[in-house]
């Protein structure tokens, strides 16, 4: 699975990027996005495309790793089917980290796009209310196969057009929504080594995403 991103724009580069109208939530730089914590998503609202944040993961009858929906399973699926017609949004990304087995180690990676600073991945989300109705908007990454020899889940990525349509409310045909979700070529992406300690989700600064030499990004297991 997809289970670890950075979000490193700064929020006048991303509010022009995206075309977001209006900021609802606060909004820091995140160097090390983990699953179960509150993200920044990007929904439309009536006429405005707004920023706001869900918990990332589905809960709770999913359970709390429901991080990423393959799009292979959109349509069979009643609940992810219904939040694929009625509840999409997108989850801006500056770069997912994977990890590569070799041997008794295992080596820290971070992807990025060649040519964009942050991409839209595509996400679906959900709203759980609890016995007293407070209501907890939670989401998930839309992934297909996997990233770079790996087992991690490549997420997809939406083109400004894609994007466009992805989060017009009043498309909800099921086959006009999964056209949009095409895979991008592994050359789109750059990998480069990071440091292993971004596997801890306590971290999080910029050291997470700077650049080191492959030898001094392998650990033990």
């Amino acid at each position: 699975m997809c289970n670890r991103f950075s979000l490193t724009a700064e929020l006048s580069d991303l509010t022009e990027d995206f075309r977001i109208d209006r900021v609802h939530v606060p909004y820091t730089r995140r160097y090390n996005i983990s699953p179960t914590q509150q993200i920044p998503i990007i929904q439309q609202m009536g006429e405005e495309r707004c920023l706001n944040q869900h918990r990332w993961g589905l809960m709770p009858y999913w359970g709390k790793n429901s991080i990423n929906a393959s799009v292979d399973t959109l349509g069979d699926r009643n609940y992810l089917r219904n939040m694929l017609t009625k509840k999409r949004c997108v989850i801006p990304c500056s770069g997912f980290y994977i990890w590569k087995q070799e041997g008794k180690s295992k080596s820290a990676w971070r992807v990025v796009h060649r040519s964009k600073t942050t991409f839209a991945m595509p996400g679906i989300y959900d709203v759980w209310l609890d016995s007293e109705r407070n209501e907890f908007p939670m989401c998930t990454v839309i992934t297909r196969g996997s990233a770079f020899d790996t087992d991690h889940a490549l997420p997809l990525i939406l083109e400004e057009e894609s994007m466009e349509a992805w989060l017009n409310q009043k498309e909800t045909r099921s086959e006009a929504l999964q056209s949009l979700l095409q895979s991008l070529p592994e050359a789109d992406f750059r990998t480069y080594s990071v440091n292993p300690f971004v596997e801890d989700r306590g971290l999080e600064t910029p050291d997470c995403i700077a650049e080191i030499h492959p030898s001094l990004s392998l650990v033990k297991i």
